[in-house]
């Protein structure tokens, strides 16, 4: 069956270009992924819960797959744990729909939704995020589903796209048209990108291909180079903010909620 599979794959690639796709279905995933997964999961740094479930391996096709695939219903605080926190805990943000990752990209999407996302937010909007919308975790495809492309970060449960972010009272700040919104929504999409870009090894926000207009891409992509992407720049928030309009130097929330109101 599976070789059934993998052959009317081939086929299709005969027709959207051998050489990509070659590399797609037919190389070996790297033996650090891996090791990867099982450090992370024997570090303690995510753990089962209700809103983090051990799911079965995923094998292929071809070099794409996670061993211990994690399904994840929301990140933060203690989204990792339970949720039977005190009465003043930050609860985490919920994930719409669950995406499925590997565990190195969870443990880093959940400090960055603790330390980054929930700050920026209440600095901005007097609020936390309460549910963070996804677009694509796990998916075995090519950069940018570019036939030929190289394989992606996606196909081993290594990214998320992030598309938009729900705030406690219900107001939604989407990256499509935040990026150049109001001057708080810019602030807080400036300040969520920076410091994604010291917590993730590619960043791709608006403005950094075509690929990129309606959501944030972070990965945690090893390459061979050591280098990280960021792109586009990344710009504080204070002075996105200033430069569409907003106060230099006022105060994040009183800003926010006047242009709201």
């Amino acid at each position: 069956m599976r070789r059934g599979v993998l052959w009317r794959a081939f086929g299709g690639c005969l027709l959207l270009g051998l050489a990509g796709c070659a590399r797609m279905w037919f190389e070996e995933r790297e033996p650090w992924r891996h090791e990867a997964e099982i450090s992370c999961l024997q570090s303690g740094a995510v753990k089962e819960g209700p809103s983090v479930a051990i799911t079965k391996a995923i094998e292929g096709p071809g070099a794409c797959g996670i061993d211990y695939p994690l399904r994840v219903a929301a990140l933060g605080e203690t989204a990792l744990t339970s949720f039977a926190e005190e009465p003043n805990t930050p609860r985490p943000a919920a994930v719409a729909p669950a995406a499925t990752l590997a565990c190195p990209m969870v443990s880093a999407l959940d400090r960055f939704v603790s330390d980054s996302v929930q700050p920026a937010a209440t600095r901005w909007f007097g609020q936390p995020v309460a549910s963070i919308k996804q677009i694509s975790a796990y998916s075995c495809r090519g950069m940018n589903d570019v036939p030929g492309a190289r394989i992606s970060e996606h196909a081993f449960g290594n990214a998320l796209d992030i598309a938009a972010f729900t705030l406690a009272d219900g107001r939604t700040i989407t990256v499509k048209d935040g990026w150049r919104g109001t001057p708080a929504e810019q602030g807080f999409l400036h300040d969520v990108q920076e410091s994604a870009c010291s917590v993730f090894r590619t960043v791709l926000a608006p403005g950094s291909n075509a690929y990129h207009e309606d959501h944030m891409h972070v990965d945690l992509m090893r390459r061979s180079s050591g280098r990280s992407i960021c792109e586009p720049a990344a710009l504080p928030g204070e002075a996105a903010s200033f430069r569409a309009g907003g106060h230099y130097g006022q105060s994040r929330t009183a800003g926010s909620a006047a242009a709201h109101h």
